[in-house]
């Protein structure tokens, strides 16, 4: 694939697939090609992708996109390629062309593994396939696809590699359940470390530390993808303007930082009526709309290896859950969090919060 003309059609496809679907939330175009550009997005620094979209009877019914990022297969010594944006219609011929040209592709450059779908590493949003949860719409950033999708990639042999969950917790009114409540007191009476919210007048000095935490907390997680400098501005160089101090977390230990967590409102709430468009009147919509929102997703809560187990997660978790409830937020998604995240999944269900949708990552041998 190669033009703007070829990007365009393949970031109209889910116009045709999702038109009347209830739930799904459009992704503004204009970021999408933002993200496809390699003189914009640095992540195409390390890595190779291609992009296809199939046609039938002159307009486009699928597509799939391929990608080798250097960074991930340095990471963990091994060689797994990825597949992602992938869209089809409920045609079993089609889905099998379209996994199987992106497997050729991978395969031809010596990948071992294709996994996915990933759009296009776990840095990225729209992770995963949702295979639990279909009665309600996503949250910003997470994926959403019809359920006929997964017999698709089973069938063409993908086999689950790893379940990312989704938490839903509830704030509407309610308090902290009286056992969180008493370790939380217990936590902050001996705590030897402190939790603070960004400094919005140092932001991207803040950025930069949360960007080292990142790369230190994560390390050894499944799929984790250490992130330059470059990327990371990139990532975040709009979040400034659409994040609540209150939300951005970090905490220290004697002056260290030791762990941080990031929560962002639910955009996709004023996203969804403007079906990926902020022109000629949807900045106007987005920005009335935001006002009103009542969600937010928590997509990152880290800390150090050496400072787990003392509280400082569950601390995290609960000034999160008091700002939101101060600025009018009724419930927060926590996702994703590694199904065998015992620590985060136990802290999650002590809150009294229910797992609410399933996202499935697929591996194939080459």
């Amino acid at each position: 694939m190669a033009g703007k003309a070829d990007l365009d059609e393949f970031l109209r496809v889910p116009y045709h697939l999702y038109a009347d679907d209830p739930h799904y939330v459009f992704p503004l175009l204009g970021e999408q090609k933002k993200f496809f550009d390699p003189d914009d997005n640095p992540f195409y620094h390390h890595a190779e992708t291609s992009l296809w979209t199939a046609q039938r009877d002159g307009r486009a019914v699928g597509r799939i996109a391929a990608c080798i990022d250097s960074y991930h297969n340095d990471h963990h010594q091994e060689k797994t390629g990825f597949f992602g944006f992938f869209e089809t219609e409920d045609d079993p011929a089609l889905a099998e062309t379209l996994l199987e040209t992106a497997r050729a592709w991978l395969a031809e450059r010596g990948m071992d593994v294709m996994r996915g779908p990933a759009s296009f590493t776990t840095n990225h949003d729209y992770l995963g396939l949702l295979i639990e949860g279909f009665d309600e719409d996503p949250t910003v950033g997470m994926p959403y696809n019809p359920p006929y999708y997964a017999d698709h990639l089973e069938n063409f042999g993908l086999t689950k590699s790893k379940d990312l969950w989704a938490w839903d917790v509830v704030t509407d009114g309610k308090q902290v359940p009286p056992k969180i409540q008493k370790l939380i007191e217990s936590i902050l009476h001996n705590a030897t470390f402190t939790v603070r919210p960004f400094r919005m007048n140092r932001f991207w000095e803040d950025a930069r530390i949360a960007r080292s935490l990142y790369n230190e907390c994560w390390s050894r997680n499944w799929g984790f993808v250490p992130m330059d400098d470059d990327e990371f501005a990139f990532l975040a160089k709009d979040m400034k303007s659409m994040v609540d101090a209150d939300f951005l977390l970090i905490a220290e230990h004697e002056g260290r930082p030791i762990g941080f967590s990031l929560t962002i409102p639910d955009f996709n709430q004023a996203l969804k009526p403007l079906r990926g468009k902020l022109m000629p009147f949807g900045w106007l919509k987005f920005l009335l709309a935001k006002r009103k929102l009542d969600r937010a997703r928590t997509l990152l809560l880290g800390v150090l290896p050496e400072y787990r187990k003392k509280g400082v997660d569950v601390v995290m978790v609960y000034r999160t859950m008091v700002a939101g409830q101060a600025k009018g937020f009724d419930r927060s998604e926590c996702s994703w969090v590694l199904e065998d995240n015992r620590s985060m999944n136990l802290i999650l269900r002590g809150y009294g919060a229910s797992k609410n949708k399933t996202y499935r990552i697929y591996d194939l041998p080459l």
